[in-house]
Order: structure tokens, then sequence, then C-alpha cells
């Protein structure tokens, strides 16, 4: 019988044979005949069209015949079935939020780097340092992973393990605040996803990911897109993959069709994410909160003040132990925006400082600038101009360094409107300058985002 090479059990049963068994190095097999250095690779790495010759020699020098492979090769399957329900049980200790118990399991497999569970241990070795935030070694895990499968052994894993390190480095690199490479990496897991493999639901965490990047790096119409074209396909993944993929679509398609003030669309949208998030099981409560929140943003940019400030009020209710602190910010930066509207100037001066404060504890740039221009709104409507400004001046700088083009363009504008009000010509001509290169880099008139109703 012919061996069937791309079984990457057979391959790990040759490497083994020869590395382990026989300490033999592939120059100590190759010869100046029949079989070179280069046909051995080939052959291990199921490349090109390996003439029967060349296995019959390979085979003769490791003392081995084709039955015996295949034997082997089937008690290595078994094995890996094995292995592989404790490995996906440590990745749900992962999940669940105990990567201590999950190290202290792996420590258990002390594989060769050829064999094929190695990739997986990786993969979850990187979650591991990913949940530590060392995004540096997290990232080395990945990419290791990687190496493994497509050039060093070329595994061929069954269950989509390179796709979902694409999106963990994707992950890494979004938490650094680097939107294009989380771009070029999530690209690079829909590319390498296999329909026919195992982890089907890993298609939407990538999809749900990079809308979320197209959003945070101002590519609003390539976001509003790509939800467009795989909304269908979407709405019927319910059942087949569960819950967990299908937040950030919902909560990016609830949005975008807000701020194209579709209400109804997007208060359906929102309705479903809600019961999807009600149906999760594990205990987390950050995609419920979205979906609260995302609910009172819409009543919110309809003037439906008391359905807006219950839905905040309810979110940071859900959350009283701030499980979730920047949901938190979302929460209080709306409800800033609310009382900004009705005037009540000590509410949302309450909102907008519990917000900055929050966020301060847990950084993120991007709310922490929202609720910057919305502190500013606060001063301008008071005619605080001055003190605005600050506001304004320091979401522009965060904006710039971060790479949020239409947010810096919205801090821009409204700086140029303390400096026009103050009137200082020459920084808002300044101002005006950088709205101007914005607008050619982004081909942008404003922000769709809610800072006032």
């Amino acid at each position: 019988m012919a061996l069937y090479l791309e079984d990457d059990t057979i391959r790990y049963v040759l490497r083994k044979r020869r590395i382990k068994e026989l300490k033999k190095s592939m120059g100590d097999l190759s010869d100046d005949h029949l079989i070179s250095k280069a046909s051995i690779s080939n052959l291990e790495k199921a490349k090109g069209n390996i003439r029967p010759r060349v296995m019959e020699e390979y085979l003769k020098k490791l003392r081995m015949t084709e039955d015996e492979v295949v034997e082997q090769a089937q008690k290595v399957r078994e094995e890996l079935e094995e292995y592989y329900d404790h490995l996906t049980a440590i990745e749900y200790i992962i999940d669940r939020g105990d990567p201590a118990t999950a190290l202290e399991q792996l420590e258990q497999f002390q594989l060769e780097e050829y064999h094929p569970s190695i990739p997986y241990i990786l993969f979850l070795q990187g979650r591991i340092c990913y949940e530590a935030k060392d995004y540096r070694r997290a990232r080395e895990k990945f990419l290791h992973a990687i190496d493994l499968c497509t050039k060093k052994y070329t595994h061929n894993p069954f269950d989509n393990i390179i796709a979902a390190c694409y999106r963990e480095l994707a992950g890494c690199s979004y938490n650094e605040n680097h939107l294009e490479q989380a771009l070029t990496y999530v690209e690079l897991g829909l590319q390498h996803y296999d329909e026919t493999k195992e982890r089907k639901g890993l298609k939407y965490h990538l999809l749900g990911n990079k809308v979320m990047y197209l959003l945070k790096s101002s590519q609003y119409e390539q976001a509003s897109r790509l939800l467009d074209r795989i909304w269908v396909e979407v709405e019927g993944v319910d059942n087949r993959f569960g819950d967990a993929p299908l937040f950030n679509l919902y909560k990016y398609r609830a949005i975008t069709l807000r701020d194209s003030n579709m209400y109804e669309d997007a208060y359906q949208c929102c309705k479903q994410g809600l019961q999807i998030a009600r149906n999760r099981s594990d205990g987390r409560i950050s995609h419920y909160l979205d979906f609260l929140i995302i609910s009172g943003s819409i009543h919110l940019k309809q003037q439906e003040w008391k359905k807006a400030f219950n839905r905040f009020q309810l979110a940071l209710d859900s959350d009283k132990g701030i499980r979730s602190p920047r949901r938190h910010v979302d929460a209080h930066t709306y409800l800033g925006i609310l009382f900004n509207s009705k005037k009540d100037w000590e509410q949302s001066l309450y909102h907008l400082d519990k917000a900055i404060q929050i966020e301060q504890e847990n950084p993120d740039p991007f709310r922490l600038s929202k609720a910057l221009i919305v502190k500013g709104h606060f001063h301008w409507f008071q005619n605080q101009f001055p003190t605005a400004l600050t506001y304004y001046q320091e979401a522009v700088h965060l904006s710039r360094r971060y790479g949020y083009k239409q947010r810096e363009y919205t801090a821009l504008l409204k700086s140029a409107n303390c400096f026009d009000k103050m009137g200082d010509k020459l920084q808002k001509c300044d101002c005006l300058e950088e709205m101007h290169r914005l607008q050619n880099e982004l081909f942008i008139i404003s922000e769709v985002e809610i800072y006032e109703a």
C-alpha cells in the first residue's frame, strides 16, 4: 500500500523513527544516488511528487515497512484524539478565567516539537500569555505555531488552529493600538480559515473583529459594506456555532443601523443581541451591557430621554461590582451627553467625571477620547470656551497618538470653534489646516458618533 503522506500521523512516525529512535539527520540518510537530503525533506513535509522508489529507499534506511508505519500511525491517531480532548478542556479552563490551572495542566505535555499536537499546545500557551497581557510572549507562541504548520513541519491541523492563531495575533496588535497590523492579521485568519475543519464559529469571530478594527480605524463605509454582505449568512448561524461568535457582529450591525438613522431596525438588531447575551452561560456580562447601552443610545438619538436614561442606568445597576469597567465608562459618558442636552450641569459633571475616573483606572484611549470631547461639550454649552478647549485639545492629542483619525477630526473642529469664540484666528487656522489634512486622508466631513442629542 502507498503511504498517505498528507496525514500528519504518518509523517510523525517517520520523523520520530529517524530523529528519536535512530538519531539520524537527513544528511545521514541521504546518498549520492537515489535519495538526497532535499528529497527526504520533501517527503517528510509531503511536498511535491514523491517517487515510489524514493519512498522504498527511505523506508529501507529507516528499517521499517509500510505496514509498520501504518500500524504505528493508527496508535498515534488514537493518542491524538485523547490529547485533543484534554487540550480542549484546558482551553475551556482559560475561557473560564483560570489561566494558572490551565498552565499546570499544559505542563503534563512533554512532546517532541514535530508532534502534531504542538501547534495547539503553543496556541494555548499563547492564550495564557495573552490573558496575562504579555502580548510579546503571546505573539511569539502564536507565530511559532503558525510556522510549524506552514513551514517547518507542514502540519495540517483539522481544527483551524492557524486561523485561530491569526485571530489572537490580531487581538495582540489591537490591544497595543496597532490597528493596521490587527487588520492584516485578521485578514490572514480569514484567508486560512477552512470551512471543512473544526472551530467553524471562528469565521464569525474573525469577521466581527474585522468590523470592529475597521470602525476603530475610521473605515466606516468598509465596515458597513462588510456587515451588509455577510448579514444574511450571520442570521442563520445562531444554532449551529453557539452564541459567542455573534456578539461583535450584532453589536456593530446595531451601531451602523443607528448611525444611519434606521432606528427601528437598529433596535430590533439590539433586541436579538440582548437575547443572545442572556442565553450565554459562561458568566460574562460585558456583551449584555453592550446591548443595553446601544439600545439606550438609539433612544438618545431620538431624544427619548427617559427610555435612554433607564437603559444606561440599568447597565450600571446590572454590574454593581464593576466587572466590566469599560461598559461603565460608556454608560456614564452617554449619561453625560443626556444631561448636557437637558442642561442639568450637576448630573452631567458627575457622570463625565465618573467616566474619566474609571477610564484612568482601566485605560482605553478610544473611550477616553470620547469622554474628553463630551466633557469639552459640557463647558462649551456653558460658554466656558478656554476650559472646553483643554478637553478638546487633549482628545486631539490622544486620537492622533492612537490613529483615531475621525475622532481627531471631531476634536479639531470643536477646538477651532473655541479658538474662534476666543478670537484666536491663528490657532483656529492651524486647526483648520489639520482638519483639511484629515479630510484628504479620509474623505470625511464629520465623525459618525454620538456626542450630543
